[in-house]
């Protein structure tokens, strides 16, 4: 009888080991994100994955014949299938790929091009006379390519704009121009908003220092004085001298700012005299923890500390992007500062939340310097996309 239990335990606990080798989507947990009925995307190894379901035609007697059929119908559906993924791919916190190509039809042609030669990862028989077949298809190499490079381009002005053959092409372009030129121009108009700002305060304070003057007399008559109004006109002049100091301390800050803000250098760190970066450990690598603050990964995380945009910058080379992605993702911390690509002595910091939606990681202040001194060193780690981001 306990023989008979014990075999039959081992079936069930073989049966269990097949169906989770056959859900590869649901076991994996979060590191998988759905999208719709069509697929997932594996974050981890970062593969997108589709099924197809194909039914032979009734007609057909052979069933050789007729399960070849329902494999091509199922190979098609699941290719329409893991386009469909593609399309939910999310780019950055605000992007994702359907927004982007939805009125490029090349950009659809060619993402529909390297859908056919997807990888068809397995294929089953489900009734007489229907197939299921899950295909896959990494995330970078061409298809980041395509994703990457060919989405975020600098668009050219098309040929009608040149001619004039069309009319809404060309407020197309213009439209594009103007938002262009917007983007390089919305620095300076913050500079400008805070310069006007600050001349106010001036203004303020040059007004509210006459009125009190005025009002607040430095000098009497101390020949008419008791001993009394000398002591309180003591008393005034010493609390007139404290209040002059912290208006000409205010003054000396608003100076400073201002004069940071007419050079455009309020966003650079003040480094040493000599100019050069401040000297950093030679760090192999950086990994963030980006546990327990409601991060989703993405293609191109953007990662900002105090504000500003650290990762990733104009220093990227974009073809390291391209085959190995901008970023690769871990569960354990562990194995993530372990990771070939974190190598032997990553700088591990921790992120403080999302930023800008929940694809996007705000870093702790502290790490500021050090990430912008690594961001200026030539080949540096941030450039070759040596970033890991356990979530």
């Amino acid at each position: 009888m306990q023989t008979r239990l014990r075999v039959r335990h081992l079936l069930v606990l073989i049966a269990v080991s097949i169906l989770a080798l056959s859900l590869p989507c649901s076991a994996a947990g979060k590191s998988n994100e759905k999208i719709g009925d069509y697929g997932y995307i594996d974050w981890l190894n970062q593969p997108v994955y589709a099924k197809g379901l194909g039914v032979a035609p009734k007609n057909k007697r052979n069933s050789d014949q007729a399960e070849a059929l329902a494999y091509r119908a199922a190979v098609i559906v699941a290719q329409r299938n893991i386009l469909e993924v593609i399309k939910g791919v999310h780019i950055d916190s605000t992007t994702i790929v359907e927004n982007k190509i939805v009125t490029d039809e090349r950009v659809v042609s060619t993402i529909q091009g390297l859908v056919r030669f997807s990888n068809v990862d397995y294929s089953k028989k489900l009734a007489k006379d229907t197939v299921e077949v899950g295909v896959s298809m990494p995330l970078w190499g061409k298809l980041a390519d395509i994703l990457i490079t060919r989405l975020e381009e600098p668009r050219q002005p098309s040929k009608a704009t040149a001619t004039g053959a069309n009319l809404e092409n060309r407020l197309d372009d213009l439209e594009w121009r103007i938002r262009t030129l917007e983007k390089q121009i919305s620095g300076l108009k913050k500079i400008s908003a805070e310069k006007e700002r600050l001349l106010y305060l001036f203004q303020e304070l040059a007004v509210a220092w006459q009125t009190y003057a005025v009002d607040k007399p430095f000098f009497i008559n101390a020949a008419y004085a008791s001993e009394s109004e000398l002591s309180a006109l003591r008393n005034q002049m010493i609390d007139q001298e404290k209040r002059m100091a912290a208006i000409s301390a205010l003054l000396t800050d608003l100076t400073r700012r201002l004069n940071t803000l007419e050079t455009h250098q309020e966003m650079r760190p003040r480094g040493p005299a000599t100019g050069k970066p401040p000297a950093t450990p030679p760090y192999t690598g950086l990994v963030i923890d980006a546990r327990q603050i409601g991060f989703k990964p993405c293609l191109k995380p953007k990662i900002f500390c105090q504000g500003e945009q650290v990762y990733p910058g104009e220093y990227l080379d974009l073809q390291k992007a391209i085959t190995g992605g901008y970023v690769r993702y871990y569960n354990s911390k562990a194995q993530a500062q372990q990771s070939q690509r974190a190598g032997s002595l990553p700088y591990v910091i921790s992120a403080k939340g999302t930023f800008e939606g929940d694809r996007s990681l705000l870093v702790e202040p502290q790490s500021y310097t050090i990430l912008k001194a690594i961001a200026e060193i030539p080949d540096n780690i941030l450039a070759d996309c040596r970033v890991v981001i356990v979530f």
